[in-house]
């Protein structure tokens, strides 16, 4: 980890790195748009999210980018490669002292969930962190309805906590839900991406690049 200026204020983080057939950048208010507020009120990510029941626009999607400094908090666009379509978004939290970090991925267009993008997007974010910026250490917190992201953690390598149970109040009816808290350190990481199954994935990773990348020389 690089580090921190005298005033011990980190440098922001302007970041691009590939992920397959797509890629991730550092958000920009100009990438704010009414079809980014929609993904928000979809019935699915207030089920999966717990996201209030509101419509959003493209002006409160401005208000939430500006929330994020880019050196502690930092916003990350996912985009398709060659149509540059915007499908999502990486939220990632750092801690430069403990060198730990918290990161969510959202797959905001419906027609790119449950299609591998987020093993996509989630193995090249993880590489990013442990390797470029240095964390030993990542966490995240699920709602235990979530079962496709707790079924994708757990196969992931991620350590599922043993901690006392944590619950948030749900926002459609006020009742409480249940959390699920996992961590994932950089040796079991590491670890991980020796099994055939992170391989495979790897695998995928490197042929869609390949392939996006003979696009490109196509079109040019």
């Amino acid at each position: 980890m690089q580090p921190a200026p005298r005033n011990g204020r980190p440098p922001k983080r302007i970041v691009r790195f590939q992920c397959g057939k797509y890629f991730a950048r550092t958000i920009r208010r100009e990438d704010a748009s009414d079809r980014w507020a929609s993904w928000l009120s979809d019935p699915w990510a207030v089920h999966v999210l717990n996201s209030p029941r509101r419509s959003l626009q493209k002006s409160d999607i401005i208000d939430y980018i500006k929330r994020f400094d880019q050196r502690i908090h930092c916003l990350l666009g996912i985009f398709e490669r060659g149509t540059r379509t915007h499908i999502g978004i990486i939220r990632i939290d750092i801690d430069y002292a403990a060198r730990e970090s918290v990161v969510s991925v959202l797959i905001g267009e419906p027609e790119y969930r449950n299609k591998g993008v987020q093993a996509y997007v989630f193995m090249s974010t993880l590489d990013y962190l442990f390797d470029t910026v240095g964390i030993n250490k990542l966490t995240a917190s699920v709602l235990t309805r979530n079962e496709v992201s707790i079924r994708y953690l757990l196969k992931a390598g991620w350590q599922l906590d043993q901690t006392p149970r944590q619950q948030v109040k749900s926002t459609s009816d006020g009742t409480m839900l249940d959390v699920c808290s996992f961590s994932l350190a950089r040796d079991a990481w590491r670890a991980w991406k020796e099994t055939k199954l992170a391989k495979r994935i790897m695998q995928r990773i490197r042929s869609a690049e390949r392939a996006a990348a003979q696009n490109t020389l196509h079109r040019e």
